[in-house]
C-alpha cells in the first residue's frame, strides 16, 4: 500500500525527491519565502515537474505554502480554508523544534492535520535545547486522544537526535 506524506517545513525539499518514488503523493510545505526553492529543486530533480504525465517520477509531488503560525492564530474555520490537504498517512516533521515560541503554533498545526486513527506523526528533531524539547513533548502529550513513542536512540547512530511517533485517538463517544 503506498501512502500519503506532508513534509512539514520542507526546506530545500531533498525528502520530496528522495522518498517521491515510494509514496502514492507527497506534498512538501513550507512558509511563502521558501517555497520557490523547493519548487526549484524538485523541477531541477524531475524534468517538466509540475506538468509530468500521470506515474512518471516526480508527478506525485506538490509544493505548497503552509505558514504554522498564520494557522495557529487563525479559527478553526479560518483554518479550514487556508489549509486543508487530502487526508495524510505520514506528516513529516524534520528539524522543526528549536525556539519555544513555536510550540504552540506546531502542535496547532499538527492538531489541525493529522485524522485520528489514520495519521501518523513522525518527529525527529536535532537536540539543541532539553528545555525547550521538553516543552514540546510536554505540550504535545497534553493534548488530548494522543498516543507518542519515543523511538530508541538505538535507531538514530547519533544521541544529538530524538525521534517521535504520534497517532490521534478517536475521541471518547459521549452517550446522552
Amino acid at each position: 500500500m503506498r501512502f500519503n506524506y506532508l513534509d512539514y517545513s520542507a526546506g530545500t525539499g531533498l525528502l520530496s525527491v528522495a522518498l517521491s518514488p515510494l509514496v502514492r503523493h507527497y506534498t512538501a510545505t513550507d512558509i511563502g519565502p521558501l517555497v520557490p526553492l523547493i519548487q526549484k529543486n524538485v523541477s531541477l530533480n524531475f524534468a517538466g515537474w509540475p506538468k509530468l504525465p500521470s506515474g512518471s517520477p516526480g508527478s506525485n509531488i506538490s509544493v505548497e505554502e503552509l505558514d504554522w503560525q498564520l494557522l495557529q492564530s487563525s479559527t478553526a474555520s479560518q483554518r479550514a480554508k487556508l489549509y486543508t490537504p487530502d487526508p495524510i498517512d505520514l506528516l513529516l516533521i524534520v528539524d522543526c523544534i528549536y525556539h519555544p515560541s513555536l510550540i504552540p503554533p506546531l502542535i496547532a498545526t499538527i492538531n489541525h492535520l493529522t485524522i485520528p486513527q489514520r495519521t501518523t506523526v513522525l518527529i525527529v528533531s536535532e537536540l539543541r535545547s532539553d528545555d525547550v524539547m521538553r516543552e514540546f513533548l510536554d505540550t504535545w502529550l497534553a493534548q488530548p486522544n494522543w498516543e507518542i513513542w519515543h523511538v530508541g536512540s538505538k535507531l538514530l547512530k547519533s544521541k544529538h537526535y530524538v525521534m517521535w511517533l504520534g497517532q490521534k485517538l478517536q475521541p471518547p463517544s459521549t452517550s446522552e
